[in-house]
């Protein structure tokens, strides 16, 4: 009895396996490249231990392709599909940097070694997957990885399940599938730009059910008699105005068409930089009405270059302050640095009167300020009397500040003519003391005389 469950066991597990098969491949473009497995049976598939082989046109034998450490603990459930991308899409199992050329073969083993699949083929245009239609019958057509391809699923079903006998029936009906569409995005609704910048345009093209784009081509017109090929392309615009661009997709018989208004204004920024030799910076003033985005610019110093990281922005009419710490550029008094578009031309601008000082307080240690009373405010050896003292004291008992050494520099005529009413007033107190020691009268300063009568007798 247990050697009959055994070998049912078996023949189960080999039915199982039979229902897995390669579905779909897609080999270019490089980061499109995928393969679409499908399990048509009814029960989920364990791919723990699975691996897939590939051989070129030229090998003699099969190299590794996707490991079965990267299937291990994969299921690929009933009546479902299996992707295995080098790009990351919505509905990737795995993904990985896999490899597919022209004329490949590729083979699909299970935990003990046995095949499961194998298929082959030829050239595979661009844009395109090689798509099974029913066995031993393929189609070059738009790729779908991870749903139904061009024609229904029921016939691949039907020979799957069909296997194990000799003869197999298969219908080809219609999909059901919605139709592929095909959509594009050329960027935001309006974009300002610098006349003489080159810009990067950067378009989004999606495909079925807008999860993947398969673009054939893809054109820019940007509206000034220029145009390019690409999804991201690169174009200039030499004077200001406002221009309609353009992003055209074409993809078999799918079309789809985008634009944006691009704002071109001259260039309207200001330069300065300060600080020493130890500690600088320089600061970039926007004086338009617009934000920029300076991504990918460039401030040269030196021999030495710095760019500015994606999403810069400058706001309108405001300034951004960049450290030495942070650039790496020396800029000090008198050293205006270069600023230059990413492909390296000079950006016109206009430079301010630089700083000597930093834009913003910077917290450092705090000094310590040592004041020493002047010659002119020492108090001399002998007491003074009480109007002397009250004239110094309002010379020397004056609350000390904390200067800088600037600012010492600029209040030395008030210290001399400080001293000087001082000792004006000294001055003053001692003539007044000596007036009046003067204009005294003592008793001994009096001499009395007798008057005597010539007329009365002595």
């Amino acid at each position: 009895m247990k050697k009959i469950i055994f070998i049912l066991m078996l023949f189960s597990a080999q039915t199982v396996s039979a229902t897995v098969f390669v579905n779909e491949v897609q080999i270019s473009p490089i980061n499109e490249r995928f393969i679409e497995l499908y399990n048509s049976g009814s029960s989920d598939v364990d791919l723990t231990g699975w691996y897939i082989q590939r051989k070129t046109a030229t090998g003699s034998s099969f190299g590794s392709l996707v490991s079965s450490t990267q299937l291990n603990g994969k299921i690929i459930k009933a009546n479902s599909y299996f992707l295995i991308s080098r790009n990351s899409y919505s509905n990737s199992d795995i993904v990985t940097d896999i490899t597919l050329t022209e004329s490949n073969t590729i083979r699909v083993r299970d935990s003990k070694g046995k095949d499961v699949d194998q298929i082959g083929w030829g050239s595979i245009d661009a844009g395109e997957s090689y798509q099974r239609i029913t066995a031993g019958e393929w189609v070059n057509a738009l790729p779908t990885p991870g749903v139904a391809n061009s024609v229904s699923q029921s016939a691949n079903e039907s020979v799957a399940t069909n296997t194990t006998t000799n003869t197999t029936t298969t219908t080809n009906t219609a999909s059901t599938q919605t139709a592929p569409q095909v959509t594009a995005q050329a960027g935001p609704q309006t974009r300002v730009v610098l006349a003489g910048a080159p810009i990067i345009f950067e378009g989004k093209i999606a495909g079925l059910e807008n999860n993947f784009g398969r673009a054939v081509q893809t054109t820019w017109s940007f509206g000034d008699g220029a145009s390019a090929v690409g999804e991201s392309v690169s174009h200039t615009y030499y004077y200001p105005g406002e221009y309609t661009a353009v992003l055209d997709v074409v993809s078999g018989s799918l079309t789809a068409t985008d634009k944006m208004l691009v704002r071109v204004v001259l260039p309207n920024l200001s330069l300065s930089s300060g600080g020493d030799n130890t500690r600088s910076f320089f600061t970039i003033q926007n004086n338009g009405a617009d934000e920029l985005d300076i991504s990918s610019w460039q401030v040269a110093s030196g021999e030495k270059i710095f760019t500015f990281p994606k999403n810069t922005i400058l706001g309108a009419r405001r300034s951004v302050t960049f450290a030495s710490e942070v650039t790496g550029l020396a800029t000090p008094v008198g050293i205006i640095p270069e600023l230059r578009f990413p492909n390296g031309t000079s950006v016109p601008i206009k430079v301010e009167a630089v700083s000597s000082q930093a834009p913003a307080p910077v917290l450092k240690t705090a000094e310590k300020t040592k004041v020493v009373a002047s010659a002119e405010t020492r108090v001399a050896p002998q007491a003074p009397s009480l109007q002397e003292a009250s004239a110094l004291n309002a010379i020397s008992e004056a609350p000390a500040t904390s200067v800088t050494p600037r600012q010492e520099r600029g209040l030395w005529p008030w210290y001399v003519g400080s001293a000087f009413l001082g000792a004006l007033a000294l001055a003053g107190i001692r003539l007044t003391k000596n007036i009046e020691q003067k204009t005294t009268i003592n008793a001994d300063d009096f001499e009395i005389i007798e008057e005597t009568d010539d007329n009365e007798p002595h």
